[in-house]
């Protein structure tokens, strides 16, 4: 669990993120083995040499391992005992072992992993290194134009004959490598000034930076963002609102990310500490985020834009458009992220091909559903607004989404339909209607005559004829025959419109005019049933 916190609690703080040092690959997975190597040298638990000296230093590795040890606990006094401190340079002192033993752990925590595992671990030291037999290396480290090696050395010891510490040589040039490959100004003030201890494994100097840092980022970008919406309100921009809110929202703290890249560029955080906070996960979160809001402004965008010209159709696909880039998006910045934490994305894309045949046996209907939705739109039977019957259900189109379709009923109620089942349904699409049919038969009584029932057909011809929403072509008013009930008239025009309240006042007045006009010439309208004898 304490390896947890360690490797995971800086993702808070990974606004840090962005490479940040050319000598350094390491990745998250190493971090997390380096961390478990970090709590093991923490218990001197022996692996093969039982030690005598109660410090560890009978072999290098124990001498290393004690040195370790006591400096991330910060007993630099204690660290002091694993430093060979005699025969030092002139203007080095061994009074100065604590500043030597706390300047080494930078040099070696800034640039370097040494793996104790491959440290020799027997009182004799590597005897196949082509090195003397008192001393072994430990590490090497680039400064400059040359190669630095560090060394571990035997020395006598009155209690155990001779012991391992780290070499006055190595110790010589810890002064001259401090200043090119240790701590900055910056750090060392944190250092000077922030108590020592640590907090989830970090020593508490580093949180210290780490909080300054993202509060330093976020004041410079919260004055840049306020500017920017300001300006963005002042425009006529119909859109400005939203830009707005994108601007103070993902793009403020995009910014606040960026500017902690620069920034760690320049910091000489330890190298551990470093490549932990440098996950990118927050890199990657706010540009997720910032895409994600780019894609629904460029969306609302378009969609008035197309709106107008009159393509509802074009603007009724964006919404699915949007939303499958969207994903598309979010899937392309976690495979990125996990390539740059060190997973091999090509075994998991591997595994997700053999994944995937499963996937589609079991999402058989969602992809159904999205091949209706291409059928819809590419034959386009409907488009949003449209007022349509679908068997025996009658509504307006409000979307056409990539799973279903979203129905508003006549008595106002949403109905969802799956775009499989809709592409095989018969669609009647009343919205594309041009014009609307008006047609109904007049069944007359028996007793009427054929000079009434041409003066009725001519007075309901006239009466079409000067409706102004009637088409005059074709209208026909005609004695269509002798029904069983009734003398047949059949009536038949178009009124010009689309609108279905308009058609149904037309055929209103037209209904009551015809009625007038039967009632005025002595006839009467009887019923589809003839009345039962008594």
């Amino acid at each position: 669990m304490k390896r947890i916190y360690r490797v995971f609690i800086p993702f808070v703080f990974s606004l840090f993120c962005g490479p940040s040092m050319a000598n350094s690959s390491l990745t998250l997975m190493q971090a997390l083995d380096k961390s478990s190597e970090i709590e093991q040298e923490q218990v001197q638990t022996p692996e093969h040499y039982q030690y005598r000296d109660p410090l560890s230093r009978d072999t290098p590795r124990g001498a290393l391992q004690g040195f370790f040890k006591a400096a991330w606990e910060q007993d630099y006094l204690l660290a002091t005992e694993y430093l060979d401190l005699r025969f030092l340079p002139e203007g080095m002192s061994s009074t100065k072992g604590e500043k030597y033993a706390r300047d080494l752990q930078a040099i070696l925590d800034r640039n370097l992993w040494i793996d104790l595992d491959t440290v020799n671990d027997t009182p004799q030291g590597n005897e196949l290194d082509n090195l003397p037999a008192y001393r072994d290396a430990f590490a090497r480290i680039q400064a400059g134009n040359k190669d630095v090696v560090f060394y571990l050395q035997r020395v006598p010891d009155a209690g155990i004959g001779s012991i391992w510490k780290i070499s006055n040589a190595t110790l010589a040039q810890v002064p001259a490598l401090y200043e090119k490959l240790g701590y900055g100004p910056w750090v060392e003030w944190f250092i000077a000034h922030v108590p020592e201890g640590r907090l989830f494994k970090f020593t508490l100097w580093e949180w210290a930076f780490m909080v300054a840092f993202l509060a330093v980022s976020l004041l410079l970008a919260l004055p840049v963002t306020w500017v920017v919406k300001w300006l963005l309100l002042r425009t006529p921009w119909q859109h400005r609102e939203e830009a707005a809110k994108i601007v103070t929202g993902p793009m403020r703290f995009f910014l606040a990310v960026l500017l902690n890249k620069a920034a760690i560029l320049h910091t000489t955080l330890p190298v551990m500490t470093k490549e932990l906070i440098d996950t990118g996960v927050f890199l990657m979160l706010t540009l997720v985020w910032l895409l994600w809001s780019l894609m629904g402004l460029m969306q609302s965008v378009l969609k008035a834009r197309w709106t107008e010209r009159g393509s509802k159709q074009a603007a009724s696909l964006l919404r699915p458009l949007t939303n499958f880039f969207r994903i598309l998006t979010l899937v392309l910045a976690s495979l990125i992220w996990m390539q740059h934490l060190g997973f091999n994305v090509g075994a998991i894309l591997a595994g997700m091909g053999i994944g995937g045949i499963a996937l589609a046996l079991a999402s058989k209907q969602s992809i159904e559903n999205f091949i209706g939705t291409v059928t819809l739109y590419s034959s386009a039977p409907l488009k949003v607004g449209n007022l349509c019957k679908l068997g025996s259900l009658r509504g307006t189109v409000e979307e056409i989404g990539l799973r279903c379709t979203r129905i508003r009923t006549l008595d106002r109620s949403v109905i969802h339909i799956p775009n499989a089942k809709l592409a095989e349904m018969e669609i009647e699409n009343i919205s594309e209607r041009e014009k609307i049919r008006f047609k109904t038969d007049i069944r007359l009584d028996y007793n009427t005559s054929a000079e009434q029932i041409k003066q009725i057909t001519d007075d309901i011809k006239a009466l079409l004829e000067t409706t102004d929403k009637v088409n005059d072509k074709p209208l026909r008013v005609t004695f269509s025959g002798f029904g069983l009930h009734g003398l047949e008239i059949n009536v038949f025009a178009y009124v010009g419109t689309t609108s279905l309240p308009t058609y149904q006042q037309v055929a209103h007045e037209l209904n009551l005019g015809i009625m007038e006009i039967v009632a005025k010439h002595g006839s009467r309208v009887v019923p589809a049933m003839a009345p039962v004898a008594p």
